[in-house]
């Protein structure tokens, strides 16, 4: 039953790509509670693929045998890397969520327009309307947490002796430069 399962659950994996499945809806169409289900996923064992929860999804991922080749075809490709201005604003929305971008430039003390389109664009972001309010909020995506490899916003770099927004933006960044540096 569990060998069903499991190619049942990379079928579907693999078909959704990076969108992910939630796992109750995961474990709904396999007929199975979601502990069964995270059971037959955390006794699944590959060479080459995994599956990651990131938030509330599951997702299929490779693992890090393909990282070097992984690294050559991103380098590869044309995508450019988020602007300085970019950073400072997914770290001031991740930290602060769900703000508006009033907020954001209120902390960045400059007109943010730019680089938030640049997050709603790449989808770290997303903007949400909030009913009675004119503002919308913006609050970081599944995709967020799946690019910076987090499970959930609590996994968010945190000190306990940090006492302003620019400090918890300072550590998520010095977080960040040893992550890309530990990649080289």
């Amino acid at each position: 039953m569990s060998n069903e399962i499991i190619n049942i659950v990379l079928g579907l994996l693999y078909a959704v790509g990076d969108e992910g499945v939630e796992i109750e809806q995961l474990a709904e169409i396999v007929e199975c509670t979601p502990i069964q289900l995270m059971d037959v996923v955390n006794a699944y064992h590959h060479e080459i693929f995994e599956i990651q929860k990131l938030g509330s999804k599951l997702y299929l991922m490779t693992n890090e045998t393909l990282n070097p080749y992984l690294e050559a075809l991103v380098t590869a490709s044309s995508e450019k890397k988020l602007t300085q201005a970019s950073l400072e604003t997914l770290a001031i929305i991740a930290y602060n969520q769900p703000v508006t971008r009033h907020d954001i430039e209120v902390m960045r003390g400059v007109n943010s327009d730019g680089p938030v389109k640049t997050l709603i664009e790449r989808g770290l972001v997303r903007s949400k309307e909030i009913s009675g309010e004119r503002a919308k909020q913006l609050e970081t995506t599944e995709f967020f947490l799946m690019t910076f490899g987090l499970t959930s916003l609590d996994d968010l770099p945190r000190d306990e002796m940090m006492t302003t927004d620019a400090d918890e933006m300072e550590l998520f960044f010095k977080n960040l430069n040893e992550k890309d540096e530990s990649n080289e």
